[in-house]
């Protein structure tokens, strides 16, 4: 599974302190890291109040010099961003890493937020993988990234990132064992208040725009040539559904695949953009890739015309399917699909008229269903403070 993957990473980039609020579709991070635990004594684990503290307890171990991770849903994010965007000024010291997934459709969140946006905001690189090897390999990159440039690094996942299974080809783990820091050996400052903040802002947009040359070049971002004039800019799970769709209907698109997502390889971009006449943007939730690349495609006076959500082509609510990439590139190319989507899920509501209705629920073992639960029958249960 992804998010095992990921654990695997976490563990054999030799992270010392890994802290979490649970929360769909990351849990299984925590899960896996919690039981690895029991067998490497030099992984602290905890389970924190929520996703504000989680954040806290890793970044203040990366300040002292051990290397750290978290995970959370894309709204516990909201509930961290007050450390979150200060954290994007202070920077880090020893590797910290914070994966964040988004949920569209909301399967089991109360939004379709798109967290893309945090990390331009809060002046922080952002990966995006698409499949449990990248999400592996990034998440070790990720570790040295963050260590290198004295900055959080952010990984960007999906619902159905997370909960992919594939073969992951993993390395060796070689831990080293746990040294306590003292507070008082941390030499550097860690705060942020009028020239201060000024300061280290312009010093994470420093970091940024050599990261950006470094993204320019990495192998994350993937050119695959097609035929024509026509292409794809893709990340994500959307790469997948583009790739399937692209072979059911016989074309040969143009695909660039962005694994870096912030800061955008924009040299990259604009090299691709110059050899097409249209390109599509295919990708989840807001029109976070296809506004940036409008601008470039402007700046870079590539003279294409840009299509995606803002054209129609796509819509901004619930996920992507092959069904719906498949359309999309349809409408482009105006070829005819050789499978008829629109019988399959004809058919498939008709079926699914004889199952019962269920509302959704708490996840069992939640925190928040016993106290719901309790403050839902006031007359059955005394609550004392």
């Amino acid at each position: 599974m992804c998010n095992e993957a990921v654990a695997r990473a976490v563990l054999e980039s030799d992270a010392k302190v890994a802290a979490f609020y649970p929360g769909s579709p990351t849990s299984e991070i925590l899960d896996t890291l919690y039981l690895l635990s029991a067998d490497y004594a030099d992984l602290k684990m905890e389970v924190s109040a929520n996703e504000k503290v989680a954040l806290e307890t890793v970044a203040g171990a990366s300040m002292a010099g051990a290397r750290s991770f978290t995970s959370m849903k894309s709204v516990g994010l909201n509930v961290a961003s007050d450390t979150f965007y200060t954290l994007g000024y202070t920077g880090v010291n020893a590797g910290c890493v914070l994966l964040v997934a988004d949920d569209p459709h909301a399967h089991s969140s109360q939004s379709e937020q798109d967290g893309r946006f945090y990390a331009p905001i809060g002046h922080v690189p952002m990966l995006e993988p698409s499949t449990p090897q990248e999400a592996y390999d990034m998440a070790r990159y990720a570790f040295d990234l963050s260590e290198r440039y004295k900055i959080l690094t952010l990984i960007r996942t999906t619902t159905r990132v997370n909960h992919q299974y594939a073969p992951v080809a993993v390395g060796e783990v070689k831990r080293t064992p746990f040294q306590k820091r003292n507070w008082k050996d941390v030499r550097r400052p860690y705060f942020t208040l009028s020239d201060t903040a000024r300061r280290l802002k312009g010093e994470a947009l420093d970091k940024l725009g050599k990261i950006e040359v470094e993204f320019d070049a990495s192998p994350f971002n993937k050119v695959i040539e097609g035929d024509g004039r026509v292409g794809v800019v893709t990340s994500g799970v959307s790469y997948l559904h583009a790739m399937e769709a692209a072979k059911i209907l016989g074309v040969r698109p143009h695909v660039l695949k962005l694994g870096t997502t912030h800061p955008l390889p924009k040299k990259l971009i604009t090299g691709f953009l110059k050899k097409l006449d249209k390109v599509l943007i295919i990708e989840e939730l807001m029109p976070y890739l296809e506004q940036h690349i409008k601008a470039i495609a402007k700046d870079g006076d590539c003279g294409l015309e840009v299509l995606g959500k803002e054209s129609g082509h796509f819509g901004y609510v619930g996920e992507y399917n092959v069904a719906i990439v498949s359309k999309a590139l349809s409408s482009v190319y105006g070829v005819k699909s050789p499978l008829d989507y629109d019988a399959v899920q004809a058919k498939a509501v008709e079926l699914k008229q004889v199952i019962p209705k269920r509302l959704p629920v708490f996840c069992a073992g939640c925190p928040h269903r016993a106290l719901y639960g309790l403050s839902n029958k006031p007359s059955r249960a005394q609550i004392t403070y």
